[in-house]
């Protein structure tokens, strides 16, 4: 199988690299500083799932470099960002043919959306969705956490030019746990929810994800938010599980803050780095959803202009 790992950061190398180890024929684009490490010395993954090398790896800095050399790909895996989900897509189209898979592995809302509009048909795509945690230095990524199997879907009713499980089967058997579902985007939005709720108000406090059960103004914000997120759900028709926000509330409480408390969230990491957040994405799309659907979410619409703020002050 030919891959094309779209956005070959920390996620994209691990996924792209244990791809090449099964035997694929794996070529990665992504930033230099990571990649010319890598054609050096091979991709060096490390951590929970084995420690590896692997150097059956072609490396492009930027896509025209690809369009040179007239590549096509039976699958391309886009890792990027949100904010730069329509640039990646109008660059990847050139790679498609008609029997060619785009596979997204990307956090938040909004991606799906623009991949469909950009000219991706339907058959051709796969939504994903992924829990691992990875850390990432020149030619070298760590895998630390993986909190669920990847889960990778068609879109509701839709019949994709790929079989899906077999696909997940090959994923597992390069030693990333995938598993195939007919309801893929009720995972996407778990994830959506579970990071709203805790990404911008830990952010903004410069705290671990346990600390914001310990302050009842940040213990009663995150409810508020969870309970946003699903009036946009409900009204979107997306099935969500659990089905109310009141269980997803005692799920964070209970369990799923308890088992990450010390973790701090990306999104505080890319402010003092004076990156650009995936704020947008997450309680950014949940207010624009809100007022697509002519009712509101205050405080998932506060905390991405708090966000931005932040942004905007930690660039200065």
């Amino acid at each position: 199988m030919k891959v094309l790992i779209f956005g070959a950061g920390g996620v994209g190398s691990v996924v792209g690299g244990f791809l090449a180890r099964l035997g694929n024929d794996v070529s990665l684009l992504g930033r230099a500083w990571h990649l010319d490490a890598v054609e050096k010395q091979g991709l060096v993954i490390t951590g929970i799932w084995g420690d590896y090398r692997i150097k059956a790896l072609e490396c492009y800095r930027r896509a025209d470099e690809i369009l040179q050399k007239n590549k096509k790909f039976d699958l391309i895996i886009l890792c990027v960002k949100s904010f730069d989900t329509a640039k990646a897509v109008e660059e990847l189209l050139p790679f498609m043919d008609g029997q060619t898979m785009l596979l997204s592995l990307q956090n938040g809302l909004g991606n799906i959306e623009t991949i469909l509009q950009k000219g991706v048909k339907p058959e051709n795509y796969i939504a994903g969705r992924l829990i691992f945690g990875v850390e990432l230095e020149p030619g070298i990524v760590k895998v630390t956490v993986n909190a669920d199997d990847v889960r990778i879907g068609a879109l509701p009713g839709v019949e994709p030019k790929t079989n899906v499980f077999q696909l997940s089967r090959a994923m597992t058997m390069a030693k990333i746990p995938t598993q195939a579902v007919p309801d893929i985007l009720t995972y996407i939005w778990a994830k959506v929810i579970y990071n709203c709720a805790l990404n911008a108000i830990c952010s903004l406090h410069e705290m671990p994800y346990g600390k914001i059960l310990e302050n009842e103004k940040t213990r009663e914000q995150m409810k508020r938010v969870v309970r946003e997120c699903y009036q946009v759900a409900e009204k979107k028709g997306i099935m969500l599980n659990p089905d109310s926000a009141e269980l997803f509330i005692a799920l964070l409480i209970e369990k799923l803050i308890p088992s990450t408390a010390s973790h701090f969230p990306s999104m505080l990491q890319d402010l003092k780095r004076g990156k650009r957040t995936d704020i947008d994405a997450l309680n950014g799309a949940i207010a624009r959803y809100a007022q697509e659907q002519n009712t509101t979410a205050p405080e998932n619409k506060a905390l991405c202009e708090a966000i931005h703020q932040s942004e905007t002050i930690l660039k200065k």
